[in-house]
């Protein structure tokens, strides 16, 4: 049963930073003769980048704690032997810890790249791992109530759900304090800069 545990776990809380990272998909808008896409075109695409995400991100949080255990074999310091052996316990913790360096290493290359800014790129790290921490939060919360509303299935469904919601809750907290830290005071409850802009 634990391991069982261990996937739905690791999976609610894949499922709990996609959910979280929604806001800052980039798609586009109008094809590449400027007409505006419909808006089931843009539905369509959403859905499509939302799968292929999650999917991979399910992939990367089924299998973090496999590569925790590799690597604590093939290390040569003492303490990074204990880390990686210490996630490959624990696949909640490794599977987060996999997520955030994937979304830390996209949103490297974005900022590397231009598409974002400094700012952005230390707002969308702060929301990743509080939103991640929530997401595994969440996940916890809602399968022992799921759990206790119908074994199996309600675990299952409680536990996803608490992901989903502890993810954007976390993100969105998370966002907020590194705003506030980086001086910036003004609430923006919206945390779609492209809308600010046009303002």
């Amino acid at each position: 049963m634990s391991i069982i545990k261990d996937i739905v776990m690791s999976a609610s809380v894949a499922v709990g930073n996609v959910a979280s990272r929604e806001r800052d998909r980039e798609l586009e808008t109008t094809h590449d003769d400027g007409r505006p896409k419909a808006l089931g075109e843009r539905a369509r695409q959403r859905v499509q980048a939302m799968v292929g995400e999650g999917t991979a991100k399910v992939v990367v949080s089924q299998t973090a704690h496999l590569g925790a255990k590799e690597l604590a074999k093939r290390v040569s310091g003492e303490t990074l032997k204990k880390v990686f052996g210490a996630l490959a316990k624990r696949p909640t913790v490794a599977a987060g810890a996999a997520l955030f360096a994937f979304d830390t290493a996209r949103d490297g290359f974005r900022l590397a790249r231009g598409s974002i800014d400094g700012r952005e790129f230390a707002e969308r790290m702060g929301g990743n791992g509080v939103g991640l921490a929530g997401a595994a939060g969440g996940a916890w919360v809602g399968s022992m109530v799921g759990t206790l509303a119908m074994p199996v299935v309600g675990t299952l469904i409680g536990s996803v759900l608490g992901g989903v919601v502890g993810g954007i809750g976390g993100d969105t907290f998370g966002r907020r304090q590194v705003r506030k830290w980086m001086g910036d005071d003004e609430e923006d409850w919206d945390d779609n800069d492209e809308d600010d802009e046009e303002e």
